[in-house]
């Protein structure tokens, strides 16, 4: 015993202790690994959400955008749509004013020849003014009654 206990224990004693130190020192380095890894995917984490948080702000403004470009494309439209309306009825103002003077002229020449014939004789000019704006009176009477 005291042979093994002077030469056999100490270098044993010293092989497990070596063993030991490595043991504890792969321990502490796969601590430290696990500490590293735990801080990489809470660092991966926090990029993540914060890319989430990007990607969702940058679809909330494309929404607005595109919102923003319907309304603004709409009342592009609408305003057209007023113009035109504008445009087409002053062009049917103009036209009834065109087709109300034409018919003045044939009806004052027809009422005066009617007239003449009639009462087989000339008519004086103030005659003529007074029965044709009775006859033109009559007629855009009748017209806006049918309109």
């Amino acid at each position: 015993m005291f042979v093994m206990k002077k030469y056999a224990f100490p270098p044993i004693f010293n092989i497990l202790e070596a063993r030991q130190k490595k043991i504890e020192g792969d321990l502490k380095g796969a601590a430290d690994i696990k500490a590293v890894a735990e801080k990489l995917k809470l660092d991966f984490e926090n990029q993540l959400q914060t890319a989430r948080d990007k990607a969702l702000t940058i679809v909330q403004l494309a929404g607005e955008e595109a919102r923003k470009n319907q309304e603004k494309t709409l009342n592009e439209t609408q305003a057209k749509c007023r113009q035109m309306l504008k445009e087409a009825e002053h062009e049917i103002h103009v036209a009834r004013n065109k087709i109300l003077a034409e018919i003045r002229g044939y009806v004052s020449a027809l009422t005066i020849t009617s007239a003449e014939k009639i009462l087989k004789r000339a008519l004086t000019e103030d005659d003529k003014n007074r029965l044709v704006d009775e006859s033109i009176d009559e007629v855009v009477g009748s017209m806006e009654k049918q309109a």
